[in-house]
């Protein structure tokens, strides 16, 4: 009796110690077990929830990211390869292409079993770079491991990543041009009655791709013996077919694509002129969508928005008067000058003998005057007199467009 107990309980944290990838985060990483997976598992480890994601992994085109792994239950390490597919819930038919292989040492080069921790971290981490030329889109990754020690077994992990922004679709074509000349994964042990690699050999891939690398003291070997290896060895190709990658959702867009505004005014014209809502057209405003309504919202502005009062003037003010035409660039304020209230908006005000400023908003703003020019009286004069008083309408339009400058 006692004997027959060390044995479930040796069997049960034996089956608990097996290895999941940690990174990239898994899907389902809550229902997620370590132990192989079995006929109808193919792909992903079928089960309720196996989709659910519980971290979208972003991994870029030509970024090298760490895999590792939660586990201790390493079997003398074995042979792995990383692939991705199009799908974003992969099935039987999906077509899966391996970016990265190994053979042995995978996923530790051990001869048994690292110390026994179902949360240990004691196995390999691997370096896999994704594909340089693949389009943005939302992939699946897969890590598949055949092991060296122990039962003939299969084991495979899914991960969900999002490649790039999503602002660039990516097309049929171009994903096949990316991936087409990568060999499909290669499956066995699934199960080991129908087609077995043979124990204590590190599985040698027949096609293991460009980006492969061999564990130290691999014990190399590619025997495979029983009637459905045929079939069996491609079940990674699924139909033969890639899709495309799916892309984020329209209502959630990247950050540097998301509404300059979100209250419905129009923006601020060049020429300083009033902010107005809209009512050019007799059709009501669109309702925000739920994704724009997340953001914060100024408070209702008045239609003329230039009218409103103000502790400071702002940029437009120093633009020149609209009823001169004006093309030249408006020379902004000194630093720091002090505001001169006034009542006349539009009209020059004198600022002592030799400063000026227009009433803008209840505020004038000390700008010099042109050499020759002095102010007094509340008028912009010539020093050497040339002619009386010149009527104030006049000199408002003409240094409006000259002394400005």
């Amino acid at each position: 009796m006692f004997f027959s107990t060390t044995l479930l309980v040796a069997f049960a944290a034996s089956a608990t110690a097996h290895m999941t990838i940690e990174h990239p985060v898994p899907f389902g990483k809550a229902t997620l077990n370590s132990s192989p997976l079995g006929p109808g598992d193919f792909p992903c480890k079928q089960r309720s929830g196996v989709y659910d994601i519980t971290e979208m992994n972003q991994w870029n085109a030509g970024e090298t990211q760490t895999i590792d792994f939660k586990g201790s239950a390493v079997h003398g390490g074995g042979s792995c390869q990383f692939s991705i597919t199009t799908d974003s819930e992969p099935t039987e038919q999906s077509q899966w292409k391996v970016i990265h292989s190994v053979i042995g040492g995978c996923p530790s080069n051990v001869t048994g079993n690292l110390p026994e921790d179902a949360d240990g971290h004691g196995a390999a981490t691997f370096p896999v770079k994704m594909p340089e030329n693949i389009p943005d889109g939302r992939y699946t990754f897969a890590w598949t491991w055949i092991n060296k020690v122990g039962n003939r077994e299969f084991y495979m992990n899914c991960a969900p990543v999002q490649v790039g922004s999503g602002s660039n679709k990516a097309s049929t074509a171009s994903v096949s041009e990316a991936l087409s000349s990568l060999p499909d994964m290669f499956v066995a042990n699934l199960p080991a009655e129908e087609c077995s690699t043979k124990a204590y050999e590190d599985f040698n891939y027949p096609n293991p791709g460009q980006s492969v690398v061999e564990g130290n003291g691999g014990s190399l070997g590619d025997t495979l013996t029983g009637a459905g290896c045929d079939k069996m060895t491609k079940m990674g190709a699924g139909n033969g077919q890639m899709g495309t990658p799916s892309q984020p959702e329209a209502s959630q867009p990247a950050s540097s694509e998301a509404p300059a505004a979100t209250s419905g005014y129009a923006a601020l014209p060049s020429n300083g002129g009033g902010v107005f809502a809209p009512g050019a057209s007799s059709a009501p405003a669109a309702e925000p969508t739920p994704a724009e309504s997340t953001a914060p919202v100024a408070a209702p502005t008045p239609t003329y928005v230039a009218e409103q009062p103000s502790s400071a003037p702002e940029q437009p003010a120093y633009s020149s008067p609209p009823q001169v035409p004006d093309n030249s660039t408006p020379s902004a304020p000194p630093s720091g000058s002090d505001c001169t209230p006034c009542d006349n908006d539009g009209a020059v005000v004198c600022i002592g003998s030799n400063m000026f400023g227009l009433c803008n908003r209840g505020c004038a703003v000390a700008q010099p005057l042109a050499n020759g020019m002095s102010c007094s009286g509340g008028a912009v004069v010539a020093s050497v007199k040339r002619s009386a008083k010149f009527p104030r309408a006049h000199l408002h339009r003409r240094h409006g467009s000259s002394l400005l400058i």
